[in-house]
């Protein structure tokens, strides 16, 4: 392993404690009482504070932190596993692993922000590089409205009309019940990802149906992406048209293609991968509502359930795992920086 990266790695460490203690504070401060919660309506004082007892969370704010994080509290006693052991505590709302939970909900998530990372980068690319190479023609100022209207409208508002127009009007694909039809029988698969799944078993009828339900989530979250993408693109790829060496490659006899891609595109993309690695981090918080809409079963509902009953574990468990996905991103995204652009070299 490059030492670059292991620096890297070791500078993530104090980062992460910080994420733990602010999402720990965080998750306190919200209304209500999860032990109240847990416990339902129904129940006396005496069970709600048998349950806040089980729980810890009659014990000072420094001593559930040290818990949580080692498994044992500031004075030695133990108090569970510790998320230095990996563990990330039992979810107050389901009883689960919050680990287990996260983990059985992940490949949902991943499929969808993927699918809606592929869309953006698919229609933002070309696009961008196309409206600078026919700068202030009519495709340019399409290019400018689609980032405009990709800037002001929130994913989750996209979400809905989207739903309005192909479900309900149109009936042109699925409701939103998830990520197959309430009878369909879900693909026996390594990945948990349904399209992949479904391909590897040769199932595909699945995968027809696991395609259709992709299709509005994949949209929703991945448009608003396309805005900052295609800017850019269209920027950086007017500055290297604008460059020296692209002159005397035109001068040279370059046109077309061998032009674009090997030289115009190659030297835009730096940018556009940085931006990427930005956009991955906010899907991921975006996905949230998204899901909420479609009733997509990945961890952003499981989120949304979490802050709703005041799932202390669960919250803190999502929020680590959007800070872990945000620097895990911005490595991946400096590595492959170093390969487009041989200006750019680990040291």
């Amino acid at each position: 392993m490059s030492p670059y990266v292991i620096r890297r790695l070791i500078a993530l460490i104090p980062i992460l404690i910080g994420v733990t203690l602010l999402a720990f504070l965080v998750s306190r401060a919200l209304p209500g009482d999860p032990a109240r919660l847990y416990a339902g309506i129904q129940a006396s004082d005496a069970q709600v504070e048998a349950i806040r007892e089980r729980l810890g969370l009659n014990q000072p704010l420094y001593q559930q932190y040290c818990v949580y994080m080692i498994g044992q509290t500031c004075l030695g006693e133990s108090g569970g596993g510790g998320l230095i052991r990996g563990d990330l505590g039992e979810s107050i709302r389901t009883g689960f692993s919050v680990a287990d939970d996260i983990t059985a909900r992940l490949p949902a998530t991943i499929e969808m922000v993927g699918a809606g990372m592929l869309f953006a980068l698919a229609a933002a690319l070309p696009l961008g590089v196309w409206a600078a190479v026919r700068r202030g023609k009519l495709i340019d100022r399409f290019c400018r409205f689609i980032s405009t209207l990709g800037v002001a409208v929130p994913d989750f508002w996209l979400a809905l009309i989207l739903m309005l127009i192909f479900f309900v009007f149109l009936g042109w694909l699925p409701g939103p019940v998830g990520r197959l039809d309430i009878k369909a029988i879900p693909p026996d698969g390594p990945t948990g990802f349904y399209t992949i799944d479904s391909l590897i078993r040769g199932q595909w009828e699945t995968f027809r149906n696991a395609v259709s339900h992709l299709i509005l989530p994949m949209i929703a979250i991945g448009f608003p992406a396309v805005a900052p993408i295609l800017r850019l693109t269209r920027n950086a790829t007017l500055s290297v048209l604008n460059s020296d060496y692209i002159a005397f490659g035109r001068a040279s006899g370059l046109r077309g293609p061998p032009l674009y891609l090997k030289y115009v595109l190659r030297n835009a993309l730096p940018g556009a991968v940085t931006m990427t690695g930005l956009i991955v981090g906010y899907m991921i918080g975006g996905a949230v509502l998204v899901e909420r809409v479609f009733s997509w079963p990945g961890v952003g509902l499981y989120a949304f359930a979490s802050l709703q009953a005041n799932d202390y574990p669960a919250i803190q468990g999502f929020v680590l795992l959007s800070a872990v996905t945000y620097m895990l991103v911005f490595l991946v995204v400096d590595l492959v920086q170093s390969v487009i652009d041989p200006r750019v070299r680990l040291k």
